[in-house]
């Protein structure tokens, strides 16, 4: 047994303690008082403490152990929650989470002590309370703080190590040991019961002994307590060189661990061990049988009710007060490996490949056989239920994706000497696991964005009749198959203008061409490599890395993002992201000789138009569509096929990205389908026109045409 197993285990409960501290501390900041959260602040704190402890990472113990007696301060009344506090407080903070970013890259912690923070937090603590003196190793602390309570050795009602039943072979073991002048020590030890990881807890006690002597027996057995299928208790016996105290002292060093009992055995009590099972079923068969006789007598006594209750024997009544067991809480939640559950895509993906050719085929067929086509409906069924099934699995809320920043704004607030609130809604909004892994890149670019380039500084909204406090907001939300979300501020806007200037700076256009730009042409320019409106560098922003990548990282992902904008009245930055990035609902058409494939996501209706209402506004065709004047794309055209032969009518496909609209015009609709998308890789370059592609149910290949990117 190896406490590396637990490290995957380790590294996601320390993150969520990580979350729950820097959460709660940010509440802690506004509330110096609100002793919720420096109860939960507390709890975190000593949880990861044990867990670090637990794995063997000292420096990480120690540096929680110092922020966990800092809270206990707080917690107590002797230390009051300022600025200067709270900002080393903070820093505490970041290098626990450095920490556990070495662990999770290189299973170490690396080789810095973060003496610096450590020192600052004990020397405002020792000006506060006069305690701020670093704390002795975990081990020997723990050790010392638990040798002193232990109880002294003997056996006790919480001596569960003697009802341990032993066959001979093991007393005889023992009896040999005692001869040979070892120690027979017998104990039940007792976890505390907040303790994460029980199992790895009580290893490290039974390694400890391992490390003496040898472990005779367990209870539970040593398989059970790896599988963690006991309580907080086990009880062992052991054989070792060392004497009762040592031994205890070695098992209290282990984090978590409240309490433990034992004893040394002789040659004349050993055969006691197991004995108290023995006398308790004896004492528990006599009693049953004594009650049994008492009802016999009470049915005999109906007369006298009142004397039922006053001879019944005790037994008797703890058995009619003793409540019944409740049924035991099972956790219905279980961790699995995001590469398992990629996994399962792509088996399911590829059943979903062999039912389209199922489907054609019958479709093919030449006899009809109702048996066959009942059957593919069925199989249809159930492999469209099993990937909304699978794809439920794999969806997580953004809440993971988002929860990190209103440190990070509390952080720029401070940076930049601006007054800045972060607003949240829509956290619990569901997306692809793979998608939330990827979108918090994009998001903080576009946060700290509004926070350098949007927030005006508090004096100059002052001036223009706005709060001091500047607001930036995330919104998420889902609007069909896709998730929308938006990243806003109040702030001072984008100066069309101003940008359109530097676009002739730069010479990037030239000043006739860039006047007849669209405000919406100017603004994408926002989103070209190095391009910045920053009339300085700093560590923040300006250097022309942020917005360009947000738009390559949002469109990697099948998404895409735009703006809206208000000069004075603020900014918002508009994503928009699939719900899933495998499987989809398709609209197959063809176009030329070729079959494509549309997201249904992106296709609001479907009309049959006549070419005569196709008119020119500004040398771009368009249609009227409802009192709505709509852009169309003839695809032929665009992906190279001959256009010669013209129709009196036209099939277009209206399609949606938001406001927008335009309309695709296709030469003939196929119908709806589940297809599986594959990535092309580099091998297709056409200014994103083609997505990706899927293999169609003959075995064809069709081509998937993103609707966004031409919008």
């Amino acid at each position: 047994m190896d406490t590396s197993q637990y490290l995957g285990i380790f590294l996601d409960e320390a993150r969520e303690h990580i979350q729950s501290l820097s959460d709660q501390m940010m509440i802690l900041e506004q509330e110096p008082e609100n002793q919720d959260a420096i109860s939960e602040i507390f709890r975190a704190a000593h949880s990861l403490k044990g867990m670090a402890g637990t794995m063997g990472y000292k420096r990480l113990q120690h540096l929680t152990h110092v922020t966990e007696d800092c809270f206990s301060d707080i917690r107590s009344g002797s230390m009051k929650v300022t600025s200067e506090l709270m900002d080393v407080l903070f820093q505490a903070l970041d290098a626990i989470e450095g920490y556990v970013n070495s662990i999770q890259e290189t299973t170490d912690e690396g080789e810095d002590d973060n003496e610096n923070v450590v020192n600052e937090i004990n020397r405002i603590r020792s000006a506060e309370t006069g305690k701020g003196e670093a704390p002795a190793p975990a081990k020997e602390q723990k050790a010392e703080g638990n040798a002193s309570s232990a109880p002294a050795a003997g056996p006790s009602d919480k001596a569960l190590y003697r009802n341990m039943k032993l066959d001979d072979s093991a007393k005889d073991v023992m009896k040999d040991a005692i001869s040979g002048g070892k120690h027979v020590l017998g104990f039940t030890v007792f976890i505390e019961e907040s303790c994460l990881l029980k199992a790895a807890r009580a290893f490290l006690v039974i390694k400890a002994l391992e490390d003496m002597g040898d472990i005779v027996a367990t209870d539970p057995s040593t398989q059970d307590i790896e599988d963690e299928k006991f309580d907080f208790t086990f009880s062992l016996f052991t054989i070792c060189d060392e004497d009762m105290d040592k031994a205890k002292e070695a098992m209290l060093a282990v984090s978590e661990i409240a309490e433990v009992v034992g004893e040394e055995f002789n040659e004349s009590n050993i055969e006691s061990i197991g004995a108290g099972n023995a006398k308790a079923a004896e004492a528990a068969a006599e009693q049953e049988a004594e009650a049994e006789k008492e009802e016999v007598r009470e049915t005999k006594e109906e007369t006298a009710p009142a004397v039922k209750k006053e001879t019944a024997p005790a037994a008797k009544q703890q058995a009619n007060t003793k409540p019944q067991a409740k049924k035991p809480v099972i956790s219905k939640t279980i961790r699995v490996d995001i590469d398992k559950l990629d996994s399962l895509m792509n088996l399911v993906s590829e059943l979903i490949i062999a039912k389209n050719t199922i489907v054609s085929a019958a479709d093919s067929s030449d006899t009809s056989n109702q048996a066959l086509n009942e059957q593919v409906e069925y199989l249809e069924s159930v492999t469209t239920n099993l990937h909304e099934a699978v794809m439920k699995v794999r969806m997580v809320p953004i809440e993971s994706a988002v929860q990190k920043f209103p440190r990070m704004v509390r952080d720029l607030e401070k940076k930049l000497d601006k007054k800045m609130q972060l607003t949240i809604t829509g956290e619990e909004t569901e997306l692809d696991r793979t998608v939330v892994d990827e979108i918090g890149d994009p998001l903080m670019h576009l946060i700290r964005n509004s926070a350098d380039h949007g927030l005006e500084h508090p004096d100059e909204r002052a001036a223009n009749g706005k709060p001091e406090m500047g607001t930036i907001f995330l919104n998420a939300f889902q609007d069909g198959n896709s998730v929308v979300i938006e990243v806003g501020d109040d702030g001072k806007g984008i100066d069309v203008e101003a940008v359109r200037n530097k676009i002739v700076e730069r010479g990037l256009a030239s000043e006739d061409v860039a006047a007849q730009f669209t405000d919406k042409e100017v603004i994408d320019y926002l989103f070209d490599p190095g391009f910045s409106m920053a009339k300085k560098v700093t560590d923040i922003s300006g250097r022309g890395v942020g917005l360009d990548v947000v738009k390559s990282n949002i469109e990697s992902l099948g998404g895409d993002v735009s703006v809206k904008t208000k000069l004075g009245e603020g900014s918002t930055w508009i994503i928009r992201l699939p719900l899933t990035l495998a499987i989809i609902q398709a609209l197959m058409v063809i176009i030329g000789d070729e079959k494509y494939a549309i997201s249904l996501d992106s296709i609001t209706t479907i009309e049959n138009i006549p070419s005569s209402d196709v008119k020119l506004v500004q040398g771009k065709e368009v249609i009227q569509l409802r009192g709505t004047v709509i852009p169309i794309v003839r695809l032929s055209e665009l992906l190279g096929f001959d256009t010669t032969e013209q129709k009196d009518d036209m099939i277009v496909v209206i399609a949606k990205k938001g406001d927008s609209q335009a309309g695709l015009v296709v030469d003939e609709l196929i119908g709806q389908q589940e297809i599986v998308i594959k990535s092309l890789g580099k091998y297709i370059n056409n200014d994103r026109i083609i997505s990706g592609a899927t293999i169609l149910g003959d075995g064809e290949v069709a081509l998937i045409i993103d609707a966004n990117a031409l919008i």
